[in-house]
């Protein structure tokens, strides 16, 4: 008589101990050999000249380090760390590197006039996009870098106002994504944080001129993207 053999026979024995405990580890795709967690932010930069009509989409974190960026109406010149903290490529993270965004802030130099502040929070659009969605878009008020614009003096004086960009947030003075909805950003993927001045009652802005009471001097400015940094051990 023929006996045939189990298909279930080449299998491993197993204690009872053992059962559904898992017996293949595939390695993380992300951080295959090991990494670390760090809280930190990725921030881009971007820049108008004084005088000049802001009539052109800023795509932010598209240039990395050592790159060329172009303000409006300025002068070509090379990132460095005090730009943007962006390597490789750009529109890319490294790789083996991952983002989980919890958070997104605007700063803008306080040397910025009044009137060209108040025009970049409240008729200038901004959308942070990861591959073909976006996870967050509104006016740059909604997105204040600490308390939100403040003046220290009357706007008649020929000092320029101080200010820190955006309407008041919560403590941290940051937009806050809602807990459990961090947008993750992971290697590979393309992403971008697009700043559109185009869509105000009036279209396009032009920053102040340096007549203008006080001086305009165009403004400098940086997104802010804060979250949970996962990346290879150096």
């Amino acid at each position: 008589m023929r006996c045939e053999r189990s298909r279930f026979d080449r299998l491993p024995t197993i204690d009872g101990i053992q059962v559904g405990r898992p017996r293949l580890r595939l390695k993380n795709p992300v951080l295959s050999t090991g990494g670390e967690v760090i809280d930190n932010s990725l921030y881009a930069f971007f820049s108008v000249a004084v005088d000049t009509d802001f009539d052109v989409n800023q795509v932010l974190f598209q240039n990395s380090i050592g790159q060329s960026y172009t303000p409006v109406g300025g002068t070509a010149f090379a990132l460095t760390l005090l730009h943007t903290n962006m390597e490789g490529t750009g529109g890319q993270l490294p790789n083996g590197y991952k983002l989980d965004v919890q958070a997104i802030r605007l700063v803008v130099d306080q040397a910025i006039q009044y009137k060209d502040l108040d025009n970049l929070l409240f008729n200038t659009f901004g959308q942070f996009n990861i591959g073909q969605k976006y996870y967050w878009e509104g006016s740059l008020s909604e997105i204040p870098g600490n308390t939100g614009a403040t003046l220290s003096q009357s706007p008649s004086t020929t000092n320029g106002p101080a200010n820190v960009s955006g309407m008041p947030g919560n403590l941290k003075g940051v937009y806050s994504l809602s807990a459990g909805l961090e947008a993750s950003i992971a290697y590979g993927q393309n992403f971008n944080f697009l700043i559109n001045p185009t869509l105000g009652e009036s279209g396009p802005w032009t920053t102040q001129t340096d007549g203008a009471t006080p001086p305009g001097v165009g403004f400098r400015a940086w997104v802010h993207l804060d979250g949970i940094w996962y990346r290879p051990t150096q």
